[in-house]
């Protein structure tokens, strides 16, 4: 293998850059995985590090990466966004700067107020189908045969195909479902359109993906609490936030802003604010799940004024955790575990627990108000697959004496 050379000046910067990684609580391992696409970023020769263009050399680099090594795409955009945020203290704006036709603008301000008002949409999530449905509409731009009113499914097809060949096919789901709520939009104004486009799939056409949840091993799942050391004062915030998950199926921002306000601990209740609904849910605690928070609180978490449960203990200690330092807790815990957990994050952790839920005999209904859903089609994903069930239905018939197919002795 042939050794790239790096001038001292590049090699100063890769090293700031994997230190500032640390401080923020990244891996040791994902700051020399960023550190790559860093340094190809460094050595390129149209690249500018003036912080006033940075964003659009940035831009300019990641499009060029798009081309020549797409599989990467993903996390060299993810390392470059670090950098962005290091160079300036600021996010990386990405493409917010793009202009848009105006018309455009002002039907997806008009989709953003549907969805926020109407459907209830988090407004996070209806600004995120804003950008996704804008690009959508920039791509169609300037031609007549493909205005909303007379698309169908096929012209979205061609754009998924055409546009977004680089992404996972989970980032699909999302855009392809942006895109259809937006033509539901028009038709709720009045605007005709084709009925092919609601038929679009919504997950990736490939059965193993679809035909049930990505659920953990049960076994794994009830024992991943116990991974944490629970002698040390990270190992008790780490098997705390781990049983908010596995006991309560909450997402990764509710377990993020959970506050010492939200618990009752006289009725033994907590109440989860921060929801993708907009509405509170209270929730029982379990005994063990009620104890671990208690010895966190008791013996691991710094006296400090802060209302924010679960707050961080190396850089910037005493300061809020959010939802990046959840997932590196849960990340880390399931490399301690040595299971095999395809899973990186924290959703397979509330997918296997909605499924637990309902396969421990509780209504359809009342696994989705655990869950925090409004419609039960969002719940009838995590209570598709009841595996004992399945095996208990797939025993042998017992064979009977003298009937067909039955042992008769002989």
């Amino acid at each position: 293998m042939s050794t790239i050379k790096v001038s001292a000046e590049i090699k100063r910067e890769i090293d700031r850059y994997r230190r500032f990684m640390l401080e923020h609580e990244y891996t040791t391992q994902t700051a020399l995985g960023y550190s790559t696409y860093l340094s190809r970023f460094l050595r390129w020769p149209s690249r500018q590090l003036n912080n006033e263009v940075l964003n659009e050399s940035i831009e300019a680099f990641l499009e060029y990466q798009r081309c020549v090594n797409p599989e990467n795409h993903k996390e060299c955009r993810a390392a470059l966004r670090v950098y962005h945020r290091m160079a300036t203290g600021e996010n990386f704006p990405g493409r917010a700067s793009t202009m848009h036709d105006p018309d455009d603008e002002a039907v997806a301000g008009r989709f953003y107020d549907y969805s926020v008002n109407i459907k209830r949409v988090n407004s996070k999530t209806a600004e995120r189908d804003v950008k996704t449905v804008l690009r959508f509409l920039a791509s169609a731009a300037g031609n007549p045969a493909r205005h909303p009113e007379s698309m169908t499914a096929h012209d979205i097809r061609d754009y998924v195909i055409n546009h977004l060949a680089h992404l996972s096919d989970q980032s699909k789901g999302r855009e392809i479902t942006a895109i259809r709520n937006f033509f539901r939009f028009l038709k709720f104004e009045g605007v005709p359109v084709h009925e092919s486009i609601f038929s679009l799939p919504l997950s990736p056409a490939v059965w193993k993906n679809t035909a049930f949840p990505v659920t953990m091993d049960m076994d794994v799942f009830d024992r991943l609490h116990e991974v944490p050391d629970a002698s040390t004062p990270t190992g008790r915030r780490d098997r705390c936030i781990i049983l908010f998950f596995t006991e309560l199926a909450l997402r990764c921002m509710e377990v993020s802003t959970l506050t010492l306000d939200d618990f009752n601990w006289r009725e033994g209740h907590v109440t989860i604010r921060n929801t993708k609904s907009k509405s509170d849910r209270r929730l029982p605690m379990s005994g063990k799940l009620a104890m671990a928070t208690v010895a966190y609180l008791r013996d691991a978490r710094p006296g400090i004024d802060e209302r924010t449960l679960f707050v961080r203990f190396r850089h910037c200690c005493g300061e809020p955790m959010g939802c990046g330092q959840i997932r590196g807790v849960v990340r880390r815990v399931y490399e301690k575990s040595g299971a095999d957990i395809r899973s990186t994050g924290p959703q397979i952790l509330r997918r296997t627990a909605g499924t637990k839920i309902y396969n421990a005999g509780n209504s359809l209904k009342m696994t989705a108000d655990i869950l925090g859903h409004e419609s039960l089609d969002s719940t009838v994903f995590y209570a598709k697959t009841d595996m004992a069930g399945l095996r208990h239905v797939a025993h042998p018939w017992p064979c009977v004496p003298g009937k067909a197919g039955g042992n008769d002795g002989e």
